[in-house]
């Protein structure tokens, strides 16, 4: 292991602290937000009830598609997107490009439809530009909105990006000078907390919690920087530096050169047709499919795959939208496979934990509340040595208050939702639920004195979590009959982890510890 002298030991021990008490509360957020994050999928299924069918996209939809596409204005017809949501339903975008008003820039416009996969009807139907278009459909409120403050923190663009991008930085330098702050790994890694005192005890858990998270948390930081930084900061970077400026040449390096234009009208190949040559291809159900040009001799169809059993990273097939003939496989980065593009493909998996199904992504989600937990005690143990100190001590209950009012804000969200969906505007009301009952939270850190704070908080988090299942089915959610019925047993399975989240909260306001713990039997209790 690396050997280090005192002072420099004592500068890293600085620099790993400071960076946690300055950045520390917002990189929380942005864990914990992407800890949920994971299950987006899962929760966007349990908050409406579950799916339709398990695969939208597997269901028959070229004939639905030539019907829908005629009564959309003609200049909308040039592209087309299709991809399932958590409803079940199938999402079909016709759209073209024109310039935004409102920011200036080329956007798609069009008309959105969501459709039913077994009787091709159209539930709802809205017309926008594609940065707003994707934000009206009521059942996906909940999840986009855990999404978007993940992702951006819910700020401008590119502005979000770029703070994310930097609290990635923060966390991959946490990871880095924690490596070599830790130079007895195999030691810490299995250290039993010390029940001697509170302090020893709190800091013994964190020791064994980032040891085991060391390579997780390195891992996170540099994937979700890449993300963040890629497109808002990336692309426009080589363009200067590579490209003299022009985007458009840095953007056909990058994906290839498009086709030579030919409008001529041609029939457009069964769309059917395509989705299964392409299932056979890449082993896997489309996720998503993109139809450029539609009914025009240079249209193309790409159609998106995740990974199949035992694959890593997904697939792109590309097929002639006039012919239907397989054209091969798109890489994701250049126009020829490379190790650039395994590496870019091999972002998405690790940062999101989606490679080996539900069971990674469980994996992935108490990784990412470890990494929450580390962050917290960090914070709270460099703040405790520094208590006497009043503003310190200020700083130590906005600790708990973020700690808690994060959760405690998105449950509230998730609340606000069940009341307003199919009553009122979903995106609207969630994100002012999570507003409301962030402020009751912060209310409560200045009105409450530290010692009843902690119990408080968390015992409010474990009432909302307990009720959250009873809110979801009063209000006209699915029974978990009827679930279990329609293969949704996703919607069972999240209200038992309601439950069972908000019991352990519980436990934490009684002072029980977040689980119970059994005595080992004496000689005595054994006769």
């Amino acid at each position: 292991m690396i050997k280090l002298s005192q002072e420099r030991t004592r500068r890293l021990i600085a620099v790993h602290g400071w960076s946690a008490v300055i950045c520390g509360l917002f990189l929380y957020v942005v864990v914990l937000t992407g800890a949920v994050a994971v299950l987006v999928h899962e929760i966007g299924a349990w908050s409406v009830g579950g799916s339709k069918v398990a695969e939208p996209m597997a269901a028959p939809v070229d004939a639905t598609l030539r019907e829908l596409i005629e009564t959309v204005p003609e200049a909308q017809r040039e592209d087309v997107s299709l991809f399932g949501n958590a409803a079940g339903e199938i999402v079909a975008y016709f759209h073209t490009h024109q310039q935004n008003p409102a920011s200036g820039n080329m956007e798609d416009f069009g008309t959105l439809m969501d459709i039913d996969p077994r009787s091709g009807e159209v539930l709802r139907s809205r017309e926008d530009y594609g940065s707003e278009v994707f934000n009206a459909g009521p059942g996906d409120a909940l999840d986009r909105f855990i999404v978007d403050l993940h992702v951006n923190l819910h700020l401008p663009e590119p502005w979000g990006l770029y703070a994310t991008g930097i609290l990635g930085l923060v966390m991959l330098v946490a990871a880095i000078s924690g490596l070599l702050i830790h130079r007895h790994l195999i030691k810490d890694a299995f250290v039993a907390p010390r029940p001697t005192g509170a302090l020893l005890e709190k800091k013994d858990r964190h020791v064994l919690a980032g040891t085991w998270g060391l390579v997780f948390g390195f891992v996170l930081a540099f994937t979700g920087s890449f993300f963040s930084f890629a497109t808002a900061l990336g692309l426009p970077l080589v363009a200067i530096t590579a490209f003299g400026g022009d985007q458009v040449a840095a953007l056909e390096t990058l994906s290839g050169t498009p086709e030579a234009s030919d409008p001529a009208p041609v029939p457009m190949a069964n769309l059917d047709a395509i989705h299964a040559r392409s299932a056979a291809e890449a082993g896997s159900v489309p996720q998503f499919t993109s139809v450029s040009h539609w009914g025009r001799a240079d249209s193309q169809v790409l159609v998106f795959h995740a990974p199949s059993e035992g694959e890593l990273t997904g697939t792109t097939n590309l097929f002639d939208g006039a012919t239907g003939e397989f054209l091969g496989v798109k890489p994701s980065l250049g126009t020829v496979p490379s190790a650039g593009t395994v590496a870019f493909d091999l972002m998405g998996p690790l940062h999101f934990g989606h490679f080996a199904g539900l069971l990674s992504k469980i994996v992935w989600v108490c990784l990412g509340l470890a990494m929450c937990y580390v962050t917290i005690t960090g914070l709270q143990l460099w703040l405790q040595r520094r208590e006497e100190d009043p503003l310190w001590r200020r700083l130590a209950s906005s600790v708990e208050v973020v700690a808690y009012g994060t959760p405690i804000g998105l449950a509230g969200a998730a609340h606000v939702f069940f009341l307003s969906y199919g009553r009122a505007d979903t995106h609207y009301w969630v994100a002012s639920g999570f507003i409301g009952f962030s402020l009751l939270t912060i209310a409560l850190g200045l009105l409450l004195p530290r010692a009843a704070l902690h119990r408080t908080l968390a015992g409010f988090l474990g009432a909302l979590f307990v009720l959250l299942p009873f809110t979801r089915m009063l209000l006209g959610g699915t029974p978990w009959a009827e679930a279990l019925a329609g293969g949704n047993g996703v919607v069972v399975a999240m209200d038992c982890v309601m439950v069972l989240s908000g019991v352990i909260c519980c436990r934490v306001a009684a002072g029980l510890g977040w689980m119970p713990r059994f005595a080992a039997l004496t000689p005595r209790a054994a006769t």
